[in-house]
């Protein structure tokens, strides 16, 4: 998913100053008013105030597009299929349970429903009947409200009308403090580890900006400028609007979410009908997803058609007794490599959205509709290889691994799937990452020893996730994803010293293989260390700090920034991004 760079004021304000600068008049001049110099010079001027106010809008058009929450384009989706391969469609229903969101799909045809949910800032038309395409949400606050809908229907089973009007005031760049308390209490349950993404005031940073420079320059009101600027601007103008309306004093949230779900309708164009659609390839060349809209917004009829086809490596006979559902404790984030080796149904749908095409309807974000009540279990595993729990992001030079049950190291390659029980050896001169399913970073330095002993993920929060790793010999650096931010998870690492509780962390660790001497560097979050034979949880420490282990004892020193830099490049030398 892309993500926007950040556009500061002052880097506006000289953007637009740079723009105006070559079209200011020449300040004391003598020549008379009624000359024919004078009469060129206000047609000038004229010429010279439309060009300001066109560089005013090219830089507001690029703010907006840098800043705004969510942004919408439904050219920027998947890539897309015409015939679907593998022949005539022929699904399996699934009636989900939430259990059952985390587990593997096995190769196959499925339908599913889906609760949908409309974008602000789309057209507020029904989408029944029209073709839809898939791609990701984006913009600054993207990773907020697809959180937001997903774990707040999933996990904490959120009225959907509160969700999406949480949804809108953050669309609408309303910072949290902003907010109506009700709105803050659903975030802080249900996304407190985004608030950081909600903290920008991009209608205030425009407004003061724009009014500072107007004065000046002479320009026209700010909502003049916005509302010539097409679809930027008008986001502006209703992120305006509903400000207004969420911070008036004294207005009930039920007179507020009237307001807010009035919405906009725009043009109409040539529908193309479902039927005629293309199909979104969500995985290249493994998973096809078409969706097909019955009841629209925040209605669980709307259904999502799904085929899994085989990975390359097996065939059709992997799956005898057709579609089901794999048995697993794992799940997975939004990282590519990760859904390519185990498609589940939240890794597929957390995070996307639907556009409709040919016609202005709402652009839909997805949440797997589940059946309510005690889980029912699914249909046994196959006899296959171990759900993955991670996979090799990148290597340079060597490195093999052990499995589970084995004894003879094989050849690691970048993009192979990783398995609870993986013992992973490095080369001379080598480096690999690993990326695991809840986008849990390790980078292992050269002659580097690492262990994924235990691994339980998920993503709805249902069951408690934790996991177990073990560093043999070597360096690495780590850095915790969603795993780490649960409630209630359990993260260690086992070194010959002893354990390393993770509290939400980044850090390099180097052992030489002993029980004594041990060096971390924590970077940032905390740890918790205890030393082997010990009873009792270690003390915990913070960083930034260096930790160092020898037989005397642990001696704690400050950590520096150059410190930092220099066991990069000794331990863990950057891995090309190519």
């Amino acid at each position: 998913m892309k993500t926007s760079s950040a556009v500061t004021i002052p880097a506006l304000c000289g953007a637009l100053a740079a723009a105006f600068l070559p079209f200011c008049p020449a300040q004391n001049s003598t020549e008379p008013k009624g000359s024919t110099h004078a009469a060129a010079q206000i047609s000038l001027s004229g010429i010279a105030n439309a060009a300001k106010e066109k560089a005013a809008e090219e830089a507001l058009t690029k703010v907006l597009n840098d800043n705004l929450p969510l942004t919408l384009n439904a050219k920027d989706v998947y890539p897309t299929v015409t015939t679907l391969p593998g022949g005539t469609f022929s699904p399996q229903p699934l009636q989900l349970t939430a259990d059952q969101l985390n587990q593997p799909l096995a190769p196959g045809d499925y339908t599913i429903n889906t609760l949908d949910f409309c974008s602000e800032y789309s057209v507020h038309q029904p989408g029944a009947g029209l073709a839809y395409v898939l791609g990701p949400y984006e913009g600054k606050a993207a990773g907020a409200i697809g959180a937001l809908i997903w774990r707040g229907t999933e996990q904490y089973g959120i009225a959907p009308q509160s969700l999406q009007a949480v949804s809108w005031a953050i669309q609408s760049g309303l910072t949290y403090s902003q907010m109506p308390k009700s709105y803050q209490a659903i975030i802080d349950q249900v996304i407190p580890d985004l608030k950081n993404q909600i903290t920008g005031d991009l209608v205030t940073n425009l407004e003061n900006t724009y009014n500072s420079l107007a004065q000046s320059a002479k320009l026209p009101p700010l909502d003049t400028i916005l509302a010539k600027l097409g679809t930027p601007g008008q986001l502006a103008l209703d992120a305006e609007r509903e400000r207004q309306i969420l911070t008036a004093q004294n207005t009930s949230d039920e007179l507020k979410q009237q307001t807010l779900f009035q919405g906009q309708e725009s043009g109409i164009y040539t529908p193309v009908k479902a039927e005629n659609g293309p199909w979104t390839e969500r995985v290249k060349g493994q998973v096809y997803m078409k969706l097909l809209i019955a009841g629209g917004n925040m209605n669980s009829n709307n259904v999502m058609q799904i085929r899994v086809m085989p990975p390359p490596a097996t065939t059709a006979r992997n799956s005898p007794r057709g579609p089901h559902l794999v048995r697993t404790a794992y799940g997975e984030g939004q990282l590519p490599e990760v859904i390519a080796l185990v498609p589940t149904l939240y890794n597929l749908l957390e995070g996307i959205l639907g556009y409709s095409q040919g016609q202005g309807a709402q652009a839909l974000g997805q949440v797997a509709a589940v059946q309510k009540g005690a889980p029912s279990q699914p249909p046994p595993a196959q006899a296959s290889t171990p759900s993955a729990v991670g996979a090799v992001s990148r290597l340079e030079g060597t490195a093999t691994v052990i499995r589970a049950g084995t004894t003879t190291p094989v050849p690691l390659n970048q993009g192979d799937a990783l398995h609870m029980g993986d013992k992973i050896l490095t080369g001379p001169q080598s480096r690999a990452e690993v990326t695991f399913v809840d986008k849990t970073q390790l980078t292992l330095g050269e002659k580097a020893t690492f262990v994924v002993a235990d691994y339980e993920f998920d993503p709805s929060g249902k069951s408690k996730s934790q996991a177990t790793y073990g560093i043999l010999e070597g360096a690495f650096q780590y850095v915790s994803g969603l795993l780490a931010q649960q409630k209630d998870h359990d993260v260690n690492i086992d070194t010959p010293y002893g354990n390393i509780g993770i509290r939400g962390t980044e850090l390099i660790c180097k052992s030489d293989g002993t029980a004594s001497n041990l060096e971390i560097d924590l970077i940032s979050g905390a740890i918790a260390l205890t030393a082997n034979g010990s009873t009792t949880a270690g003390s915990t420490m913070s960083a930034p700090v260096q930790i160092e282990v020898t037989p005397q004892g642990v001696q704690t020193l400050p950590l520096t920034q150059d410190q930092y830099n220099s066991l990069m490049t000794q331990y863990l030398l950057a891995v090309p991004t190519s």
